[in-house]
């Protein structure tokens, strides 16, 4: 961790700045993060822009509470995406042999343009399609990118930085436990609890695709440092759904290892068992005496998410077939904020199928999940555990919307894993490295890229 920090003091430096332009020079922050994104590429420090994109979506994430300034970064993060886009528009030669990723989602990406016609919003509508489009376009052409430059290099670095972020939530605890919790709950650097707990139940899915295709990337202690960070996290967060969401995937990536088949009747037992607990859960988490953990009293309301579900149900009828556009959930959601406050909720639909459905219909949802599924069953004849990361990230976007935002820290994690797990040159680097050692002609591809 601390070679890590050593060697990417540009990025800190850099990252300080930020930090400190926001407080003092909101607007100028607008121009700042773009031009951090040029500094990087004329440095030729293509994994800091990757970088600086995840921690510039952690700041945007906070909550006003935490620090009013840094709300400067939820608008001015658009800006740094799209320098990010610049570059690999104007340089994509570069990045030959594309990902595959863009690809397979491309035909939910032009259907996601016809919804538009129906929006109440039809800017901010086409912004947010644009941004979501850019982000499975550019991030995983960038991984795949840095990969080929620096190799397996470049994905320890990513953990010790995704890791950092955490630690750095826990320093926050220090200087002020008001910043880091809310209401009992750790929320880090990020918006709320629940944000954490879905940053790390990525982070642990990439984490472990990872470790599991290259077990030398970190040693033992490193991995025991880092996944044992990760859960502690989870578990201080507090989110039940998150929780539940990590087991699912950790029970079904040995079955899937072993056999798909074994992972689809043990995915059938769960789904039983899961029904037979939750008749029970009460009486299971009052004989435990873990009441407060599972803060038992928002259990039969769902913390105000049945309410939503209901909701957004009854508005999905005004755009059952083709949506309204990306961005509708929201706009509806905010038209009747004052009601939905007096109901007890706050906040949005809590379902990413269901804002989903707002967006781009019946149509667009199923065309999305087609993509999704499609991509991890293919990327299953290579890395069996892919389908426990599809089974457990389907469960997690029941109870959040993290999926259909774009700018986020938490979609970005999860093409991060969706790129590591379809990329042969990923997959099967071992084999391709026997076969360039073996051939004397070859050249290793990672020294073969233009400067």
């Amino acid at each position: 961790m601390l070679t890590f920090l050593r060697s990417h003091w540009q990025l800190i430096l850099v990252m300080l700045v930020w930090l400190a332009t926001g407080f003092y020079f909101q607007q100028a922050v607008f121009a700042l993060l773009p031009l951090s994104v040029f500094f990087f590429k004329q440095r030729e420090l293509w994994p800091e822009v990757l970088f600086g994109m995840l921690i510039v979506f952690v700041f945007s994430d906070m909550e006003h509470d935490m620090f009013p300034r840094m709300k400067v970064f939820k608008n001015a993060k658009n800006f740094y995406i799209l320098a990010v886009a610049l570059i690999f528009l104007l340089e994509t030669q570069r990045f030959m042999p594309l990902s595959s990723v863009f690809r397979i989602f491309l035909p939910f990406f032009l259907y996601a343009i016809f919804p538009l016609v129906f929006s109440t919003s039809i800017f901010v509508g086409v912004q947010k399609t644009l941004s979501y489009a850019l982000v499975f376009l550019v991030v995983p052409n960038w991984i795949l990118y840095c990969y080929r430059r620096l190799g397996w290099l470049f994905f320890r670095n990513l953990i010790f930085f995704m890791t950092a972020i955490l630690l750095g939530g826990f320093a926050l605890n220090f200087i002020n436990p008001d910043y880091a919790q809310i209401m009992g709950r750790f929320r880090g650097l990020f918006g709320n609890p629940n944000g954490l707990a879905i940053y790390c139940y990525l982070f642990l899915m990439l984490a472990t695709v990872l470790t599991s295709l290259n077990k030398e990337l970190l040693n033992w202690r490193e991995r025991l440092i880092v996944f044992a960070i990760i859960m502690y996290f989870i578990i201080q967060s507090g989110s039940r759904a998150s929780l539940a969401s990590s087991l699912i995937f950790l029970v079904f990536m040995r079955f899937f290892t072993y056999s798909p088949w074994i992972g689809f009747v043990g995915l059938v037992t769960v789904m039983i068992g899961v029904e037979l607990i939750s008749s029970n859960f009460e009486a299971i988490v009052v004989y435990m005496g873990l009441e407060n953990y599972f803060r038992l009293e928002t259990l039969k309301e769902g913390s105000g998410r049945y309410f939503a579900w209901e909701f957004a149900w009854i508005q999905i009828q005004d755009y059952f077939v083709f949506g309204g556009g990306f961005a509708n959930d929201e706009t509806i959601m905010r038209r009747h904020r004052l009601y939905l406050e007096k109901m007890g909720h706050q906040g949005g639909v809590h379902n990413t199928y269901l804002s989903m459905w707002l967006n781009v219909g019946i149509v667009g949802l199923l065309i999305y999940l087609r993509s999704l599924a499609l991509l991890f069953i293919k990327a299953s004849k290579l890395v069996p555990m892919s389908l426990a990361v599809l089974f457990s990230t389907l469960f997690s976007i029941m109870y959040e919307s993290w999926l259909i935002g774009s700018l986020n820290p938490y979609t970005i994690v999860l093409i991060m894993t969706m790129t590591v797990v379809t990329e042969s040159e990923i997959v099967e680097w071992r084999t391709r490295s026997q076969s360039d050692d073996e051939g004397a002609s070859m050249v290793p591809q990672a020294h073969a890229l233009p400067a």
